[in-house]
């Protein structure tokens, strides 16, 4: 049901699409409620799903910068002060297409796009991630624009993890 990244090994990135590589709870909007990557359903308040769209979204519940161990204790508070980062719609298409796509619909203020940059290449793309872990992020992730959705681990999407390769095997 998930896209999974797998490990930059160094390839050329030039021309992918780069993001921050977020560290939060990785779920999906079916179109009608929250599921992990577990397949359990999250119990999301009303507040927070009356206005998302009938349209499956991935991304992810983050409270920011180093609020991985507070997205628990937030969920328990009526998830007040956490955010829904989505970084892909799961469909038909190459991914250049489900990001523009994501550009144009309405979500309400606690759901954000994660951005994506061109990549220039190898230099833009360590550059990218060093700037990440130094404002208190993880990494980088790439995607292969041209690429079809699909679930699993694939080569169309990349992490990296500069200050600790050893994060990129989770």
């Amino acid at each position: 049901m998930f896209a999974l990244l797998k490990d930059w090994q160094g390839s050329d990135p030039t021309g992918w699409l780069m993001s921050e590589k977020l560290d939060g709870w990785r779920v999906m909007w079916d179109g009608s409620a929250f599921v992990t990557r577990e397949g359990n359903t999250l119990d999301a308040p009303e507040w927070f799903t009356a206005s998302l769209p009938p349209v499956a979204l991935d991304g992810e519940l983050f409270a920011g910068r180093g609020g991985f161990n507070a997205i628990q204790g937030l969920m328990r508070d009526g998830w007040r002060g956490l955010t829904f980062q989505v970084f892909d719609a799961p469909g038909a298409g190459a991914f250049r297409a489900r990001a523009a796509y994501l550009k144009a619909i309405e979500l309400p203020a606690h759901v954000a796009i994660v951005p994506q940059v061109r990549c220039k290449g190898v230099h833009h793309l360590i550059e990218f991630a060093d700037s990440v872990v130094v404002a208190g992020g993880e990494g980088a992730v790439i995607r292969d624009p041209r690429s079809k959705w699909q679930a699993g681990r694939s080569g169309d999407v990349l992490r990296w993890v500069p200050q600790n390769p050893a994060l990129n095997r989770r």
